[in-house]
């Protein structure tokens, strides 16, 4: 059962590890796969922020287990949270890529089926059913489920992931807030392993197609968010 840490009981645990060592917990280890890693610091964080934004119906898609959620609505009761996730990493392959299914072969690797009052609803169901204030994304996978949310008829898409392993820079041409304050200092990922040293969180704020500030910036060659443009873009 997944309990809720101190920050400073969760950096010493991972500052005491041996290089590598959080990558098999959080892929093999019980409970798995872990990608974000709340702190109730960071709970206490994402309750005053989704109450600064005044919203009051969340909804946190691609759930999975649903920890995330249950603890947000733990601190913020008078919020309306919900959790949905399509199941469709119910099986353990389906979130592996070509090169993960063949290295791992033979080996028990765990799946994310949906956890106990989740909601088994793809994203774009579970919006028009539940008609949130916010969407909540933590760890997205690459692709393009992000920008789908984000012209979805919500005011608000909060974005949680980590460079280099979630939607990136390219979903900035989206209207947009970084937002660089406590979400993302407190935050904790399976990619801290030296957290003291360097966090990879980042958290970002879009305005959805509900919100009257939502919009998509052209950009152009020789523009900066240019270089982050898809693969399947380039061709």
């Amino acid at each position: 059962m997944r309990r809720l840490p101190g920050l400073d009981t969760l950096d010493g645990a991972l500052e005491g590890l041996r290089r590598g060592d959080i990558e098999w917990i959080c892929e093999f280890g019980a409970p798995s796969p872990l990608y974000l890693l709340p702190t109730r610091r960071w709970i206490g964080a994402m309750a005053r922020t989704v109450r600064e934004l005044g919203a009051r119906r969340v909804l946190e898609v691609a759930a999975g287990d649903g920890f995330l959620s249950r603890c947000l609505a733990s601190a913020a009761p008078e919020l309306e949270v919900t959790a949905s996730d399509s199941g469709a990493w119910e099986k353990p392959q389906a979130r592996m890529s070509a090169r993960e299914r063949r290295d791992l072969r033979g080996i028990s690797v765990p799946g994310l089926p949906p956890g106990p009052g989740v909601v088994r609803l793809g994203a774009r169901a579970a919006i028009r059913r539940f008609r949130p204030d916010l969407v909540l994304a933590a760890w997205l996978p690459p692709g393009p489920m992000l920008e789908s949310l984000i012209r979805a008829p919500v005011p608000l898409v909060l974005d949680i992931g980590a460079t280099g392993a979630t939607p990136g820079a390219w979903h900035w041409r989206w209207a947009h807030e970084i937002l660089d304050g406590p979400l993302e200092t407190l935050a904790r990922c399976r990619l801290d392993e030296r957290p003291r040293r360097k966090l990879h969180s980042r958290a970002t704020l879009y305005y959805g197609a509900a919100h009257p500030q939502h919009g998509r910036e052209r950009v152009r060659r020789g523009d900066w968010l240019w270089q982050f443009r898809p693969a399947e873009e380039l061709r």
